[in-house]
């Protein structure tokens, strides 16, 4: 318990992608693909992150990301899911890979 409150308090959060048994911590604010990328996740981001495909999106299990960005929307199929190339981690989250074709 104490641990996870001074984690909120440094703005630590921990992600989780429960399929590829990992688990990290992040400051807060990053943009959930250059976490990915900084620490190992196999992600594609075939746009260069531009929002301009759906090859880093990501499905959430827990927990919640920056707000929606209306540029993401064509590219979702459901509402649990986000592009990581326009999502900020704002606290907790587990979430799986759910690359579009």
């Amino acid at each position: 318990m104490w641990l996870r409150y001074q984690r909120r308090l440094l703005g630590m959060p921990r992600l989780q992608f429960p399929l590829l048994n990992r688990s990290l911590e992040v400051a807060l604010g990053q943009r959930l693909l250059d976490v990915c990328e900084a620490h190992g996740i196999p992600m594609d981001a075939a746009c260069g992150g531009f929002a301009a495909c759906n090859t880093c999106r990501v499905c959430i299990i827990e927990g919640e990301l920056s707000p929606l960005e209306e540029s993401e929307e064509p590219f979702l199929d459901r509402p649990d899911q986000r592009l990581a190339c326009q999502a900020y981690v704002v606290g907790d989250l587990c979430l799986n890979l759910d690359p579009g074709a």
